[in-house]
Formats: structure tokens, C-alpha cells, sequence
């Protein structure tokens, strides 16, 4: 039996996608694709010249989304349109992991923060935030809000990746990147025990300008700042997350 997926929505930037990658959602996939595609390759596009490019994006579309299933992702987002002629090489990871352990989310938080590699990015500077009074207060280093809860946001960077190694056969054409990650960690406020993971990936030439991935990290953290719980038992939806579900539900 496929455990539920928890129920929340983020706004995403413009030509971007999420496609869903459980073995459940495969029909759900196939018409997002489609769709993708469809924006892509309008159909007054050359059959003859469109065509193969509509298979060869099928296919490389589905088999991304289908490994990232495989290995546990319940959705991955991608940008499917250039702006300006350029399309980010990045990619977001969607996960929702089970704690079987009794520890509060706070606890799991602060070891996770713990347990992680030191962010070389962060300034050290902690987040403000306002609490119930409208009082600003300080949310301690790599600790989030995220829709009036907390979430853990932590960072890597992996340098000199080599394809070749990590996909033999598969990347030997690839050239050597560096990958600069990001992740929130978030707990499910409705039911507990459960999480959910936004894993952001963002990779770039070893000698690529460093401030094209940092803006390209603060969109990413900017689209965190958007997600928002819906369908949460006891409490009924704003306005706004009527919407966003809408608009998720359409994307």
C-alpha cells in the first residue's frame, strides 16, 4: 500500500513543471509530460522535424522522473522553458520520509543542523521572523519558517563531480560540474513522524561565474518561501491556498 502523500503546494517560477514520480501517479506523469511537450513543440511545429524531438523529450523526461521514483522521490520540478534563450541547470527533488523515532520535531531539526556538513554560504546571520505578538525574534542558523512552522535548511557543495564515475557508461560524455545543494527538511504538521524533503540541486562549470548559482540558490529559496500546507485536518483553507491548489492542480 503507497503511503499518502502529504498535501501542500509551492508556486513555482514560469516554465517550470512538476511531474510526479510515484509508480501511482504514472498516468498523472504522462499528461503533465504531454503537456510539458505540448508547450515546447506546439503541434503547427514541421511534423517530420518536431516529432523526434518530441519523443527524444518523452523520453528523457520520463526516465529522469522514473529513476528519481525509483530512489524514493514523490516529484521532481524541472525548468522545460528557456527564458532569454537559457535554461537553469538545476533541479528540485520532491521526498516524503517516515521518523519512526518519538523525537519532537524540534529535536530531529536541531540534530539534523547538527549532523550537517558547515554551510561555507551562510553568513551566520540568523533569520527574523515575527512571533504571535508581532515582536521580531531571531530563528537560530540554518533553522526556517516555513508556513508558521520550522524546517531545517541544509547545504553542500560537491566539488569536481565526475559523471563518468558516478554513471559508468552513462556519463562518460559528461563534463566534470560542480553541484551546489540545498535542502529543507520539513515536518508534517498534521501527521506525525512524517516529512517532508525539497531537495534543490543547481550544477555549474568549475570555473563558471559563482553568482549565477547564488542566484539561482535565492530563487530557490524564495519558492520555499511560498510553500503552503492545504487540506489540513481541523483547519480550514485560506483563500490563498485555495489557489495555490488550483493552480498546482493545473501546473
Amino acid at each position: 500500500m503507497t503511503a499518502p502523500v502529504a498535501s501542500f503546494t509551492v508556486v513555482v517560477p514560469p516554465g517550470w513543471a512538476r511531474l510526479p514520480a510515484r509508480e501511482d501517479d504514472r498516468r498523472e506523469l504522462t499528461a503533465a509530460v504531454r503537456a510539458v511537450i505540448a508547450r515546447a513543440l506546439p503541434d503547427d511545429l514541421p511534423r517530420d522535424r518536431a516529432e523526434p524531438l518530441r519523443q527524444e523529450m518523452r523520453k528523457r523526461l520520463v526516465a529522469t522522473v522514473a529513476e528519481a521514483g525509483d530512489n524514493g522521490a514523490t516529484a521532481v520540478y524541472l525548468p522545460v522553458q528557456p527564458v532569454d534563450g537559457f535554461t537553469p541547470p538545476v533541479s528540485v527533488i520532491e521526498s516524503e520520509v517516515e521518523d519512526e523515532s518519538e523525537e519532537s520535531p524540534a529535536d530531529v531539526i536541531a540534530q539534523l543542523l547538527a549532523d550537517a556538513v558547515t554551510d561555507r554560504h551562510d553568513t551566520g546571520e540568523s533569520d527574523a521572523d515575527e512571533d504571535a505578538t508581532g515582536e521580531e525574534h531571531e530563528l537560530p542558523p540554518g533553522v526556517r519558517e516555513v508556513d508558521g512552522g520550522i524546517a531545517a535548511r541544509t547545504e553542500t557543495v560537491v566539488r569536481r563531480a565526475d559523471p563518468a564515475a558516478a554513471l559508468p557508461g552513462i556519463g562518460d560524455d559528461l563534463p566534470v560540474v560542480d553541484d551546489r545543494q540545498v535542502t529543507y527538511t520539513i515536518p508534517v504538521p498534521h501527521r506525525p513522524g512524517r516529512w517532508v524533503v525539497m531537495s534543490f540541486s543547481a550544477i555549474s562549470a568549475p570555473d563558471a561565474d559563482p553568482r549565477l548559482t547564488e542566484a539561482l540558490v535565492g530563487l530557490f529559496d524564495a519558492v520555499m518561501t511560498t510553500f503552503r500546507w492545504t487540506d489540513v485536518p481541523g483547519a480550514e483553507p485560506t483563500t490563498l491556498e485555495r489557489r495555490l491548489a488550483e493552480l498546482h492542480g493545473t501546473a
